[in-house]
């Protein structure tokens, strides 16, 4: 072969060789490429568990002591604070169970109570006194009506404005603790008993409507409310708006019951009170649970009407700094005084005996 050729043949070869020696360079010389790092979620660490416990007992039901309560009348928005503890259950949360036994004409809570019929009764404050003349051992332990209704009512036509105007009047009466009230305000401010004409009548109103008489005692939270609801209007005046400052729908009991219950008697009276305030907070309610007492006899208007009237004797100014039901020696010696004076108490009485506030 020609040297020439040949020469040229090799060189050839030798640049194909070099050529691809480049191409199959070192991989270490090319930029170092890795996957991505993958990203681990952090959390905080899982909380220690809760030492467990054992589960707490069931609560031991609250044993529940029977009682009753002997109303000194019928059913009516003037007993309002018993009838809405009951039904709201305030009696059972004092871990009371409470009868509520009606009065009536011929049935004295204090007699019933006395020979251990009912375990307490409400009654007038007036008759309380005579019982402990008698030495029945009660004991009154709040009075809820701070005011107490007693009063006297003519017909607005007669346009009776003041007591002065009352001489001469005729007044129908019955024996009792408005009437004994009606001549302690009459004489203590400068009236005379004895100037009006006096007649001893029943309950019914027809001889006021009629003109027979032109004044007649009642509670200022029963008849004038049927008077008006009968459209006949009517004047009030009420004792304890002049003066003679007494109470009224006392809970009591027997003294050897305080002595041996006082947390079941301060249960009573705390579960009344919280009835009388709810009554008056709620009064639609209230009026319902009443009226359902006695659907027959009762009605929402009258009811309504009567709880309206009660409030003032309930929610005193004195009931209201001190506490609904709570009691003053003051108002006990006024009902002292009235009955010496007007209702033929002639005994000495220990009035610390009669009534007992430990309640309060």
């Amino acid at each position: 072969m020609n040297p020439k050729k040949l020469l040229i043949m090799w060189l050839a070869i030798l640049a194909v060789l070099a050529m691809a020696a480049s191409a199959c360079g070192n991989d270490d010389d090319a930029p170092a490429t890795s996957e991505p790092e993958p990203t681990v979620a952090t959390s905080e660490p899982d909380p220690e568990p809760e030492p467990t416990s054992e589960p707490e007992p069931e609560p031991t039901p609250r044993e529940m002591q029977d009682v009753s309560l002997r109303l000194p009348w019928f059913p009516s928005a003037q007993f309002a604070g018993s009838y809405v503890a009951a039904a709201k259950g305030f009696f059972e949360e004092e871990g009371l169970s409470v009868t509520i036994n009606p009065g009536g004409f011929d049935v004295n809570s204090i007699t019933l109570v006395a020979a251990g019929s009912d375990d307490f009764g409400l009654h007038d404050t007036n008759s309380l006194l005579f019982a402990a003349v008698e030495e029945i051992p009660l004991v009154t332990v709040a009075t809820y009506l701070h005011a107490h209704p007693g009063a006297i009512m003519s017909l607005e036509s007669s346009g009776f404005e003041s007591l002065s105007d009352l001489v001469g009047a005729t007044i129908g009466f019955q024996e009792g603790g408005p009437w004994q009230l009606t001549q302690a305000m009459l004489t203590q401010n400068g009236v005379d008993p004895d100037s009006l004409n006096q007649v001893a009548v029943g309950f019914d109103l027809t001889p006021l409507f009629e003109g027979d008489i032109d004044l007649l005692t009642v509670f200022s939270t029963n008849e004038p409310v049927l008077a008006e609801l009968q459209g006949f209007p009517v004047d009030v005046f009420i004792p304890y708006d002049y003066g003679v400052q007494t109470s009224a729908n006392a809970l009591f009991t027997t003294t050897s019951f305080r002595q041996d219950n006082p947390e079941v008697v301060c249960g009573m009276v705390r579960a009344m009170a919280r009835g009388w305030q709810y009554a008056f907070d709620n009064p639609e309610e209230a009026v319902e649970i009443i009226v359902a007492v006695d659907p027959d006899n009762l009605t929402v208007e009258k009811e309504a009407a009567s709880l309206e009237a009660v409030r003032s004797s309930v929610l005193s100014e004195s009931a209201l700094a001190d506490g609904i039901g709570t009691m003053t020696a003051e108002r006990w010696q006024t009902v002292d005084e009235v009955l010496r004076q007007y209702g033929g108490l002639e005994a000495d009485i220990d009035l610390a005996n009669v009534y007992d506030d430990y309640c309060f």
